[in-house]
């Protein structure tokens, strides 16, 4: 293609009153196609592209967050099988005259990630909107492989902290780079069901890697077999990063949220700044991981607290991942099928949560321990409200450099929350039932939902008030689709609630 030939594409002549401001604004997927000599596409066409595209993203999404996850879920795991008397990560003190294990040490150990991936958050999206997103997470993915094989050469609590904290770094930009990659890729109706799929596998990983990491933990070699746990998972994640391949698809011309465009942009930084939209986001994400700390960073320690053993501990967890998969793609399947119904998904999701906070935290454990059980597994459901809050964040927001410091802005949140989570959990609690952790997971499931219900009033006020101005003009839509605007200039853009 020429350079007048693309120089044409990128200012096309918009109609309407921000005719001026929308000029040379074209993302890179307008560069590809001239919009306004492209024929429509047909149904079939588009749900033929539709399988392509899963074909290719889904699986290696789903492997890729499995991969993640498992590398946390080695640290919980690992707590079962000598890595807590190993490296020293426990303490014997008071408590109101007897003594008590505290494993105030681990929970640094596993709170210090998400400082690292707070950490790591700020070039992770510098580098997802300068550079081709498939490369880049194909390189972060075998890089931090790397450092999850290094565990095994730890030989202290310090080692550990250190070597926690740069896999917190190198995983820092996956996430944010799915959350971009399914907003760049699939249309917003088809996204919540795409975000709860690839959101979904931390369900499987749970469960197939608690099998796994029982039966590396039968092995007796000259290492203990915690380390032989975090050799193995790093080693398969350095290799998947190694396959990973890049695709290129383009079909988002009527969806108005832009494709990619290289340039970063200051404008759309204060407009993410200054949109409330943001906030409510950030607010959410941060109130419901701190059931995340209890759910995945102290899962093991509690439930085997309830009375099982490591082996019947190992396998209830595998129960719970069992949980966050069926309930992370029901919700949505759900949202696809009935139009509008995220906020409504995710605020059913948050019911289950509190509940089961309440019965592991007044559940008799001694004769009752199935209720805790229930409890802990119905906490997991978390995990669905969050894939549902997710896809409003990739539905919602237009723009790419708006779309790439909002999704650093609510994975922060994540990081800060996953980063505070664990001092909630206290061991010394065991016989109260952790109340320090179970109240403000409850306190902010319950504001969750009630942020969830004014987000969507709001979502539908602003619609009401584009409508009041202009109703969409499909012909106009055609020709917006490709430039990098941001939802508020776009006035072909409507929101999802």
């Amino acid at each position: 293609m020429s350079s007048e030939s693309k120089n044409d594409l990128q200012t096309t002549h918009i109609e309407g009153p921000h005719n001026e401001k929308l000029a040379n604004y074209g993302d890179i997927a307008g560069q590809l196609v001239d919009v306004d000599r492209r024929g429509s596409i047909t149904p079939d066409d588009d749900r033929r592209c539709l399988r392509r595209i899963d074909i290719v993203l889904m699986p290696v999404m789903f492997v890729s967050f499995a991969m993640q996850y498992m590398d946390k879920a080695c640290l919980t795991s690992a707590a079962l099988f000598g890595i807590l008397p190993d490296l020293e990560l426990f303490q014997i003190v008071d408590v109101d005259g007897s003594a008590t294990l505290s494993t105030q040490k681990f929970g640094y150990c596993s709170l210090i990630f998400y400082w690292g991936y707070l950490v790591g958050l700020v070039p992770g999206v510098f580098f997802s909107q300068k550079f081709p997103l498939g490369k880049y997470v194909a390189i972060m993915m075998f890089l931090w492989g790397g450092v999850t094989v290094c565990t095994v050469a730890v030989r202290s609590y310090h080692g550990l902290l250190v070597q926690r904290f740069f896999l917190g770094v190198a995983e820092a930009g996956i996430a944010p780079a799915f959350s971009l990659i399914t907003a760049m890729w699939y249309k917003r109706r088809e996204q919540p069901m795409r975000f709860a799929i690839w959101f979904s596998a931390s369900g499987i990983s749970i469960l197939i890697g608690s099998l796994i990491f029982y039966a590396i933990g039968q092995v007796h070699g000259k290492l203990h077999p915690w380390r032989y746990q975090f050799m193995i998972v790093g080693c398969f994640s350095s290799a998947w990063g190694m396959d990973m391949r890049r695709i290129a698809v383009e079909r988002m011309r009527l969806e108005q949220i832009g494709i990619e465009n290289k340039r970063f942009k200051p404008e759309q930084l204060k407009e993410a700044f200054k949109d409330p939209k943001t906030y409510f986001y950030v607010v959410m994400l941060f109130s419901i991981n701190l059931g995340n700390g209890a759910a995945t960073g102290f899962g093991s320690i509690i439930v085997e607290s309830f009375g099982y053993t490591v082996l019947r501990t190992i396998l209830l967890l595998g129960v719970a991942g069992v949980f966050v998969f069926v309930f992370t793609l029901g919700v949505g399947l759900v949202s696809v099928h009935v139009r509008n119904s995220r906020c409504y998904c995710a605020m059913i999701c948050c019911l289950p949560v509190i509940a089961g906070c309440a019965m592991v935290w007044k559940s008799d454990w001694q004769h009752n321990r199935a209720a805790a059980l229930w409890g802990f597994f119905m906490l997991t459901i978390f995990s669905a409200t969050q894939a549902m809050i997710l896809s409003l964040v990739g539905a919602n927001t237009a723009g790419h450099t708006k779309k790439a410091v909002t999704a650093g802005l609510v994975w922060g949140s994540y990081s800060i929350s996953n980063g505070i989570a664990p001092l909630l959990v206290k061991t010394t609690e065991k016989q109260q039932h952790y109340p320090s952790a179970f109240i403000p997971i409850m306190a902010m499931m319950t504001l969750t939902f009630v942020l969830l219900g004014i987000y969507r009033i709001y979502m539908l006020l602003l619609n009401r008030k584009k409508d009041s101005v202009m109703l969409v003009d499909m012909s106009a839509a055609a020709r917006t689709g490709f430039l990098d605007i941001t939802d508020t200039q776009n006035e072909n853009f409507r929101y999802q609630a």
